[in-house]
């Protein structure tokens, strides 16, 4: 995820409901606000604000995913290390393969001061399976969609029922929880009575900054049971890198996370004396070169494979992305408990490649350094210095094989509706979100394409089909893993896209903030240990 700007976190789906935006994405260009950091209030620079923090309409934007778990408690959260845990539940089982019974923690309690309950959680969830009349359905109903019935069993027990085995399904339990009586209210009406469960609140948006403040009755046990020092965390948005940069060098912001080009970033690594922290981690994300195989040209592996074979992906890891990656060459990073070995990896051979397209057709009409071409390709990417620059070394290398490469650079919108709608000849995204093995199939199964899914590269085979339908049911860790390892295979004979690298998180902290933790999923749940001095 080319320096982890947070907004390419919106590529993985694109079902968050624009209606109920709270606040338009910062304007490119325009000035971050001054002040605000004392030392009570830590002051964040990212570059797209939430689309919603709403838990019913959160889609897959960064600091929405972010934001939620602080101000909404869910049934299951994830740790520093990637792992699944549990935060409002106390203890979550599988009594039948259909069968998942949750206990809550005792006296959690909403802002405004009642207990949270099963009828809670029931409410929220039945909204997020069934919806209602009034409003329009959730984006994560898509994650509920075997369950058949969620019941109460007491003040702290409820039950879901689904219709078939879900072997992801505990993990996916991410969903805040609102309390009952604020279901049938619109996304705007939810903030200011107390509804929050967790150690923020919403105080208030202004512009291009969001201000949290401290949640005085947080009585929950998760995130260490720790009331924040921080009195308010406010965020400040801007599409410019170069004003979040400005912004953290004058002390406008304490705080930037993977929102800076890597060049910036190792400008700060690399000068201690400047005064700011960097840390980094590996993330669950893997950026792909993703083809259209409706595209005629793509429907033969051979030209995929040469595709492959022509890009120099450690070059461009070390001159534009100055090491913030590791290369790719299966699909889940190598902490996944679903990672899998490539022993066959592909590296950069560019005459195997003009070898490939020789026997597909495509022949070099005067040799790879003529000025007659085997095809010309495109690749689409955003409107962001970065993207271009990796979409551009991708296609000065494809050259050299005997293409002719365009970089199109699009407004992000225009982006997105380019790659969903399948008008996109190649693209260059990350995957993100990929602790959850259920990935595996959003991305790759063949009903997975738009609408209903995150198949945007048209790919189909009926064998790794059967072997994720037949993954989907299986309750079994290791038995999954071995179907999930032989669908992986299949992919990665079939190259629907080229697997380039894993990204590196990262987050500039001025050290004068003390107890910020960066996560590989972005989370900011470490804000609750945060400290200025």
């Amino acid at each position: 995820m080319f320096g982890l700007r947070s907004f390419w976190k919106c590529v993985g789906s694109l079902s968050v409901l624009s209606a109920f935006t709270c606040l338009p994405s910062a304007v490119a260009g325009q000035d971050m606000k001054s002040g605000g950091c004392s030392r009570e209030t830590l002051c964040v620079g990212w570059d797209a604000a939430p689309r919603t923090v709403d838990p019913r309409y959160v889609g897959t934007d960064a600091l929405s995913l972010a934001l939620e778990p602080l101000l909404f408690l869910p049934l299951v959260g994830f740790s520093q290390d990637g792992k699944a845990t549990e935060v409002l539940a106390e203890s979550i089982t599988q009594s039948e393969p259909t069968v998942v019974d949750v206990r809550l923690r005792e006296g959690i309690r909403f802002a405004m001061g009642r207990v949270v309950s099963a009828d809670d959680v029931v409410a929220t969830y039945r909204f997020l399976r069934f919806g209602t009349p009034r409003l329009p359905s959730s984006p994560r109903r898509a994650f509920l969609e075997k369950v058949k019935s969620i019941e109460k069993v007491s003040e702290r027990q409820l039950r879901f029922v689904m219709a078939e085995p879900d072997a992801s399904f505990c993990s996916r339990l991410t969903a805040g929880i609102l309390p009952k009586e604020a279901l049938e209210r619109s996304p705007e009406d939810i903030f200011g009575l107390g509804f929050e469960s967790g150690p923020f609140v919403r105080e208030s948006i202004a512009g291009t900054e969001w201000t949290l403040k401290r949640n005085e009755k947080f009585t929950g046990a998760p995130f260490g049971g720790r009331m924040p020092s921080l009195a308010r965390v406010v965020f400040k948005f801007s599409a410019e890198s170069s004003s979040l940069l400005a912004a953290l060098e004058k002390n406008e912001v304490d705080l930037v996370q993977n929102a800076l080009p890597a060049e910036d970033v190792a400008k700060f690594k690399n000068s201690p004396s400047l005064g700011y922290e960097v840390q980094t981690t590996g993330t669950d994300s893997t950026a792909v070169l993703a083809l259209n195989l409706r595209n005629k040209i793509f429907q033969d592996v051979r030209v995929r494979r040469a595709i492959a074979l022509a890009i120099d992906r450690e070059e461009i890891l070390k001159f534009t992305l100055k090491g913030f990656g590791t290369v790719a060459d299966s699909f889940f990073p190598e902490f996944s408990p679903f990672f899998m070995k490539n022993e066959s990896p592909i590296r950069f051979h560019p005459r195997e490649a003009e070898i490939l397209l020789d026997a597909a057709g495509l022949k070099d009409p005067d040799g790879s350094s003529g000025p007659r071409t085997r095809a010309a390709l495109s690749i689409q990417v955003p409107l962001e210095r970065e993207r271009v620059e990796v979409a551009k070394a991708i296609a000065a290398q494809l050259q050299k094989v005997g293409f002719k490469v365009t970089v199109e650079v699009l407004e992000f919108t225009d982006f997105l509706k380019r790659v969903n709608s399948g008008k996109a000849q190649m693209w260059v995204a990350p995957w993100t979100g990929l602790r959850d093995d259920e990935h595996l199939r959003n991305v790759f199964h063949s009903k997975s394409v738009p609408p209903l899914g995150a198949n945007r590269t048209y790919y189909a085979n009926t064998k790794l089909d059967e072997l994720l339908d037949k993954a989907k049911g299986e309750v079994k860790t290791e038995a999954r893993k071995a179907l999930y390892t032989q669908a992986q295979t299949l992919i990665l004979r079939d190259f629907p896209c080229v697997f380039l690298w894993h990204g590196v998180g990262h987050a500039v902290i001025n050290k004068s903030v003390s107890g910020y933790r960066i996560f590989p999923d972005g989370g900011l749940v470490s804000l609750t240990q945060v400290m200025k001095h």
